[in-house]
């Protein structure tokens, strides 16, 4: 796996909670983020395929393993989001009165009438 996931925190923690109260048909508020999976009733299994869903979701791989040695919401998300250290660095923004070029203006084609009136 990645060393991260390519999210924050509260985005992980709010992907898990979606996902973990969907499949368990939970009211979100009934998820406790600092108890096990299994103690709101997520198997082993759940945990499986929940790394999958995260491997297509989030475009990395998920070990199930990482899910159990970090079997709470607010573990995994604190232990796999990504850090703001960790994070892509922004392009630099052009310094004031700088603009970037403007792309050249594409030529149109020519109409039927043009290629009509040519010798």
């Amino acid at each position: 796996m990645a060393d991260r996931l390519p999210c924050d925190e509260a985005t992980l923690r709010a992907w898990l909670i979606t996902y973990i109260t969907s499949v368990l048909n939970l009211p979100g508020e009934s998820v406790p983020c600092d108890q096990t999976f299994a103690s709101y009733g997520f198997d082993s299994v759940e945990v499986v395929v929940m790394a999958g869903v995260m491997e297509e979701e989030f475009g990395v791989q998920v070990e199930p393993a990482q899910l159990f040695e970090n079997p709470s919401i607010d573990g995994f998300a604190r232990a796999y989001a990504a850090q703001a250290a960790h994070a892509a660095p922004a392009a630099p923004a052009a310094p004031a009165g700088h603009e970037a070029p403007a792309a050249p203006a594409a030529q149109a084609a020519p109409s039927a009438a043009d290629l009509d009136a040519a010798p």
